[in-house]
């Protein structure tokens, strides 16, 4: 039932083919960077100190290695040829590098632009190897989303960032931005005949500066000047509160995504923030980000925009000096004697020094950010729509890293989780690197652990383990050789196991199975590993059918002769279960004929898929699936499945010969000549067997010439 139900795309059939391969050689990235989150480009092999689960290991060789730099393998030690095949591979331990892109407090206007970087540097600068997130940071950090290395669903994340129709607020932002507050105040004049005099002018200095805005439809009306003017006297009142809110939401994201592993490079695409004007804050948040291994690249999205940052800063810079211009005619005035005075003249001079304040510390924008991204060892990028050359230089500042190369002092790789520890020569320089790895052989450069093999290895190495539901294993052998032969191991649990999370809405239910396995030879060092993750969408109206059977799934893979060990664990994804089982599993040396495991047939499913030259369990275009408990009811009418493999370099017709036991006695004895063998050289075979209470055997013996091999089942039948 797997295939018309997964999910999510297969991953490739197994090739059949396992390579062997004792890695004793470890290459270890390192990133280093200075208290400021700087990188540290000048280590030195000396400088450098590598653990591994305590014990100090020899570092063979250490280089830098620039972020447009091609990985190369290691330099062979002296004496070694260039090209030998029996070197044992190394173990790439690359740091994990994430990338988050974050879209802080935009408008209509920014939007656009944001989206449209975030694409280009995807689409140009996304690395094989890097974990790509999205998120949008306001009043929380939302994640779009979740870490991949999938190309397409970063972009199509970043195109949807943003859904839903928003009332346009970037003109009205923008007045309130570059006007000036209310202020109700009384123009005093001298008279030419020496008596003071004057008038009261209930203005209103709310208007736009349509030098700054240019073409910008906004209302110049009285009424609407002095609505603006309320706005611009309430952004000031509240700047430290708005400050602080602004200050908050970047401690979020720094406390959110600290919590994820490895260093983390945050595209921040940004109009600007403002802080609360506390620089031992502000240098607190730098140092919680540096601790969290961030580094901040932070893009004003205001791009080449009409309204500067820089026009805002002049024009409240101009209303300051007006301020203190009109504060010396005052003056003048009350010499004289002649002067009116005005409480709103008073409260106004009163808060020159805050509007000082304020248009150096929130009109221009990009300060804070600019802060941000250096003290974390980023760059500001503003003031252009040419991002080209920022974009090369981020993606070549997250890959730089020291490759450093050390043999294991362990030989052994049994699955066992080793601890990586690195000590630098100065304790203000902080080391990312993988804090460890599972001791598993590079299988011919298989694609790296997935978090869900990871948590399996964790699992077979904990004690007890876990047993939360029936899980059944079986190990079989197919195709015997004198040098290796074919095995496969069968997986079996009832469906009514896994946890069934209702989607009202789909009607339908999710179910996930995840599975992994390693095969460990006589010394305990793993030989072979598999694992895969297996999401359900079930119909509710399929949902009891599937519920009712059993759940199987099968690995197949090829092992030299002699005997080995199967541990494996299932999880339930959606129930947080898991379960083990550890079966073994023997591969003798055999010559001549060739005869698999005998096993008792399930059921025979139609092929999904093509068939497969190694597929162990193809019939006739259908898949045979063993049956893994041999216990069978009164009723039941048994099915036995095996496969003969005739000798090549011998002329004889091959045959076989089925022996029904009963309780130990022999019960019927049938010959039986074979067919042709199909294009693989194999003669799947299916025969009824005898069905009576008690304990069953059925021994299958193949001959040609006078080669022989033998194989048999037994199992069970009830009275009733």
């Amino acid at each position: 039932m797997a295939a018309p139900l997964l999910a999510q795309d297969a991953p490739p059939a197994e090739s059949g083919t396992t390579i062997h391969a004792t890695v004793n050689e470890v290459a270890l990235d390192l990133v280093v960077r200075d208290k400021k989150g700087r990188l540290v480009k000048n280590l030195k092999p000396g400088d450098v100190e590598i653990y591994e689960d305590g014990v100090r290991q020899e570092i063979r060789s250490l280089r830098l290695v620039g972020g447009g730099e091609a990985p190369v393998p290691p330099e062979q030690p002296s004496g070694e040829a260039q090209t030998d095949p029996a070197r044992p591979l190394a173990m790439p331990l690359h740091s994990l590098n994430l990338m988050c892109i974050v879209f802080h407090n935009l408008d209509s206007g920014t939007r656009k632009w944001a989206v449209a970087a975030a694409q280009d540097f995807v689409k140009t600068e996304m690395r094989p190897g890097t974990w790509v997130g999205v998120f949008n940071l306001d009043s929380r950090l939302t994640p779009l989303q979740a870490f991949t290395m999938n190309r397409n669903e970063v972009l199509r994340a970043a195109s949807n960032a943003f859904n839903g129709a928003r009332v346009d607020f970037t003109r009205a932002g923008e007045a309130v931005l570059n006007s000036t507050p209310d202020v109700n105040y009384i123009v005093g004049f001298v008279s030419p005949g020496g008596k003071g005099g004057g008038f009261q002018d209930q203005s209103t200095t709310g208007s736009v500066s349509m030098t700054a805005i240019t073409g910008a439809d906004v209302d110049n009306g009285p009424g609407a000047n002095a609505q603006r003017g309320d706005m611009v006297l309430q952004r000031e009142q509240f700047g430290e509160i708005e400050g602080a809110r602004q200050m908050d939401q970047i401690k979020l994201l720094i406390r959110q995504l600290g919590t994820f592993p490895g260093h983390k490079t945050v595209l921040l695409l940004s109009p600007g923030f403002t802080t609360n004007g506390e620089p031992d804050q502000f240098q607190a948040m730098l140092n919680k980000a540096n601790l969290a291994d961030l580094s901040f690249y932070a893009f004003d999205a205001n791009g080449l925009n009409e309204t500067s940052t820089a026009q805002a800063s002049s024009m409240a810079m101009q209303h300051v000096a007006a301020l203190s211009q009109q504060q010396q005619v005052e003056t003048t005035m009350k010499a004289g004697n002649t002067g009116m005075g005005s409480s709103g003249v008073v409260a106004e001079l009163a808060r020159q020094d805050n509007y000082l304040h304020d248009a150096v510390r929130t009109s221009d924008s990009q300060s804070a950010l600019r802060a941000l991204a250096e003290g974390t060892g980023g760059f500001l990028v503003a003031n252009t729509n040419d991002l080209r050359k920022p974009f090369q230089q981020i993606a070549d500042d997250a890959d730089t890293h020291y490759e450093a190369d050390y043999h294991p002092a362990s030989a052994k790789y049994d699955g066992h989780f080793r601890k990586i520890e690195v000590k630098l020569p100065r304790a203000d320089w902080k080391v990312e690197s993988r804090n460890g790895y599972f001791a598993i052989p590079d299988f011919g450069g298989a694609a790296p652990l997935q978090p869900f093999e990871m948590a399996g290895l964790m699992t077979l190495n904990a004690r007890p383990l876990p047993h939360a539901f029936d899980l059944r294993t079986a190990a079989f052998q197919f195709r015997p050789g004198s040098a290796s032969s074919q095995a496969a191991v069968v997986f079996e649990l009832p469906g009514s196991v896994l946890t069934a999370t209702p989607q009202p809405a789909r009607k339908s239910h999710r179910l996930h199975a995840s599975v992994l396995a390693v095969v460990k030879d006589a010394s305990g060092n793993i030989v072979d590993k598999f694992g895969q993750d297996f999401p359900y969408e079930v119909p509710d109206d399929r949902l009891a059918g599937i519920q009712a059977a059993p759940i199987d799934y099968t690995h197949a893979f090829n092992l030299p002769a002699g005997h080995y060990t199967v541990e494996s664990v299932v999880f339930d994804r959606e129930g947080k279960r898991a379960s083990s089982s550890t079966v073994d599993l023997d591969s003798p040396q055999q010559k001549g004929i060739g005869l698999s495991s005998v096993m008792m047939v399930a059921r025979v499913d139609p092929l999904t898929a093509d068939a497969d030259a190694n597929d162990p369990f193809l019939l006739q275009g259908r898949d045979v699936v063993p049956m893994l408990d041999g216990s069978l009811k009164a009723s039941a009418k048994p099915l036995v499945y095996f496969v003969v493999y005739p000798d090549k370099s011998s002329q004889e017709a091959p045959k076989i010969r089925a022996e029904f036991f009963v309780g130990g006695e022999e019960l019927e004895v049938k010959d039986a000549e074979l067919p042709a063998p199909d294009s693989f050289g194999a003669i799947p075979m299916t025969i009824n067997a005898v069905a009576r209470p008690g304990k069953c055997e059925i021994r299958i013996t193949a001959r040609q010439g006078f080669q022989s091999a033998v194989g048999s089942v037994t199992y069970t039948v009830a009275d009733r």
